[in-house]
């Protein structure tokens, strides 16, 4: 007869919450833009708090196939569980990759920290790598057919991405007792555990310890068995533009409730420092600057003519299938002129190719959207 027998549990009914994010809704939109036709991921955070402004993951997917009420949803949603681009996979967080030369930043920083190597520390850098014996290894240059570097120091070699000078550091350090020292300071760039960002599911990536003379030279620049995720990549590189601090990332900005009245916010939450001198870091900034403005640098033809002061760093990662990973992550220092936060933007194309070529362009017409 509809009579209630026995109540198993009560809960009184509660007015809905809204919720904010941090994204900028153009900057997210122009973002996408960017990435239509490559795979891959876009974050853009706020340098000195963390916030994230833009998270890209390419390709995408109409939500609307997960409402059940939708004609097409069935058909959309079998689509996609079986599309072979994964588009329900969330590349920022979620997809792991090998760093590539992105990657020298923690070995430079090894090799500062280490007392064997100086700023001005001299190495030739051509275009073949025979210290480890019975291989050679040969530099992007020999590839690209491009003149070899030469003799060039530390700071040049970052700016330059000299393959050799960091195969001859991994080793060098390997050899000297020193086996764990890169994974180490990668992991206190941050890498090799999740960021603790709080609404979204991520991967922790992978970093293992060297063991023996060959994991220790292509650790150097970011291959063998290393794994990150774009959004590692930007929290990292936002370190190294801030002073060292690596910030939780933040997507949810706060909670109100119906009557506009706040009731959770969330706050920039330093979760460590890199493990650097003062003196050390402005080495390293000082390189990443060079990568965008000096005439050898990697990156100076993509930014070439660029009002904002930038700095970055290319990355052209090889894997076992298909082309390499292009990268490109840096930041901007230009706060006290635009009176905008400064940014930290990655920028990862899946199988893209040279970094300088592909993700380094993006990374400008982000930078170039944010300001202008």
């Amino acid at each position: 007869k509809g009579n209630i027998l026995t109540r198993l549990a009560n809960s009184e009914s509660k007015a809905a919450q809204y919720m904010t994010t941090t994204l900028d809704a153009d900057l997210q939109i122009q973002a996408q833009r960017s990435m239509q036709g490559i795979k891959g991921a876009v974050v853009v955070m706020e340098r000195d708090s963390g916030r994230i402004l833009a998270m890209v993951s390419s390709p995408g997917f109409d939500s609307n196939m997960f409402e059940t009420s939708n004609y097409n949803s069935s058909t959309e949603l079998n689509s996609s569980l079986n599309d072979s681009d994964r588009r329900l996979l969330n590349r920022a967080t979620q997809g792991a990759y090998p760093l590539g030369s992105i990657f020298k930043i923690v070995t430079m920083a090894a090799a500062l920290e280490s007392g064997f190597y100086k700023p001005t520390t001299i190495y030739d850098c051509g275009y073949r790598f025979t210290e480890l014996p019975g291989v050679v290894l040969y530099d992007w240059t020999y590839q690209y057919k491009r003149s070899p570097s030469g003799r060039i120091d530390l700071v040049d070699g970052l700016a330059r991405s000299c393959n050799p000078y960091f195969w001859h550091i991994g080793l060098d350090l390997f050899q000297q007792g020193h086996t764990k020292d890169v994974v180490n300071f990668a992991r206190g760039f941050g890498l090799g555990s999740p960021t603790g960002i709080r609404g979204v599911d991520e991967n922790s990536g992978q970093l293992e310890e060297p063991q023996n003379y060959g994991d220790a030279v292509q650790m150097a620049i970011g291959q063998g068995s290393m794994l990150v995720t774009p959004l590692q990549a930007a929290v990292m590189i936002a370190a190294v533009g801030n002073g060292g601090a690596l910030y939780r990332p933040i997507l949810v900005d706060k909670f109100t409730s119906a009557d506009d009245i706040t009731l959770e916010s969330t706050y920039p939450e330093v979760t460590g420092r890199l493990p650097i001198k003062p003196d050390t870091l402005k080495v390293i900034q000082k390189a990443m600057r060079l990568v965008v403005t000096d005439e050898k640098g990697t990156a100076m033809a993509a930014m070439a003519g660029i009002q904002v002061p930038v700095y970055g760093k290319t990355g052209t990662a090889e894997n076992p299938v298909g082309d390499a990973h292009s990268w490109f992550g840096g930041y901007t220092d230009d706060a006290k002129e635009s009176g905008k936060p400064d940014i930290a933007v990655v920028v990862l194309a899946e199988n893209g190719g040279e970094g300088s070529l592909v993700a380094a362009p993006i990374f400008r017409r982000i930078i170039e959207i944010y300001y202008d």
